[in-house]
């Protein structure tokens, strides 16, 4: 492989290098199971390793190894130099992407490009993971419990194109988990009092702000137009909400993620449309499944239960991390998305995890995105209880 000489190769400053013995090298042993043992007999790698600081180009190397009387080839180096990347040695401080940030935002996001080291290469260096992030435009649905914490940890990643839904006000029951929000919000639209805050935290962010209730798929079909990636952080109407949201991005191909909190256990689950089935193709395979799953939504939305919540920050905050981990693999693709197409959860008591729902194939009989024409027991139950729903509510 020949690469662009005037690529500027730099050593990550994340990756610790040392002599383990005479003509040895260890790289990395701080990241788990990457550490990497190099020949270097003669002292070459090291003497390469000293020069790419990020300054010169591959050709300006080169050039300086060929005036101390090296050997050393234009096509050697380079496969040298390539072999480097491939363990995860080097980055490229010529990338495009580093001068489209301003000396602040290079300050504000060290943190975030130091992480992305971890992943990237010469070809995808993590000022243009950052930069994918800089510019997506992400559409949070409910600023409650997951969705207040996705907002912060959205801002804290440097997303500066964000839409928010919700129609609820701040509670004084919400202070508990929506650290977002203060005393003196009780009473506010949640929408209002987290534009407060965002601009006070990062005044970059364009924070679009919908108010109201999302009660079709058209209504989802709205709130999500013209967004890269969607996260659904409200559940009611339960069930509904969800497959309105489903039905929306699987129509525009907008990828999306959920999730929810159910007393000691966390959910998440990402839909990617194209590539792995949708929460209909989920719908349908645990009724396939399970023949209890039917009868059990039946006489769960029959019985009129709610349950109360059962939130409190320090579980939120785990789910939370996890959701907007995804979020930063799906836009910069650092590494694999662990839910797409999976319904992921994590036990908060013993920190265990584990896929409760495999959905990544599409199902042909899917409805939504498939061929399907929604025939099954579970499809015709949730066209009555919409169906009931718009007749509880006027209609929409």
């Amino acid at each position: 492989m020949t690469l662009n000489m005037t690529l500027k190769p730099m050593v990550k400053k994340t990756v610790f290098i040392r002599e383990q013995e005479k003509g040895l090298i260890r790289v990395g042993e701080l990241f788990p199971d990457r550490a990497v043992e190099i020949e270097d007999e003669d002292g070459f790698i090291q003497q390469l390793i000293g020069r790419m600081d990020g300054t010169q180009t591959i050709n300006q190397i080169l050039a300086e190894l060929q005036s101390l009387d090296t050997t050393v080839t234009a096509e050697e180096l380079s496969e040298i130099i390539s072999a480097l990347d491939a363990i995860g040695l080097l980055d490229n401080q010529a990338s495009a992407a580093y001068g489209s940030f301003s000396s602040t935002e290079l300050e504000r996001y060290k943190a975030n490009l130091n992480y992305f080291t971890s992943a990237s290469r010469l070809a995808n260096s993590p000022w243009e993971m950052q930069r994918g992030l800089k510019h997506a435009k992400i559409t949070v649905i409910g600023v409650g419990t997951l969705g207040s914490g996705v907002l912060f940890n959205l801002a804290g990643l440097g997303v500066e194109n964000v839409r928010i839904v919700d129609f609820d006000n701040v509670e004084l029951s919400n202070l508990n988990r929506q650290l977002l929000f203060k005393e003196e919000d009780i009473g506010r639209r949640k929408i209002d009092a987290a534009k407060d805050f965002i601009r006070r935290f990062h005044s970059r962010m364009e924070l679009e702000c919908i108010p109201g209730e999302i009660r079709s798929t058209e209504d989802a079909e709205n709130a999500i137009a013209d967004s890269d990636f969607v996260v659904l952080s409200a559940d009611q109407p339960h069930f509904l909400l969800e497959r309105w949201v489903n039905q929306a991005c699987v129509k525009h191909g907008i990828p999306f993620i959920g999730g929810g909190v159910n007393a000691v256990e966390g959910q998440l689950y990402t839909v990617v449309p194209g590539k792995t089935g949708c929460l209909d193709c989920n719908y349908l395979l645990h009724s396939r499944q399970d023949e209890d799953y039917l009868p059990f939504i039946q006489s769960y939305v029959s019985s009129g239960f709610k349950m109360p919540s059962t939130a409190i920050a320090p579980n939120y905050m785990l789910l939370t991390g996890m959701v907007c981990g995804e979020v930063v693999r799906m836009i910069t693709r650092a590494n694999a998305a662990q839910s797409e197409g999976k319904v992921v959860s994590i036990h908060f008591e013993t920190f265990q995890t584990q896929i409760k729902m495999d959905f990544s194939s599409p199902s042909p009989d899917c409805p939504t995105c498939g061929h399907g024409k929604g025939k099954e027991p579970i499809f015709r139950f949730f066209r009555d209880l919409e169906e009931s729903t718009q007749k509880c509510r006027g209609g929409y």
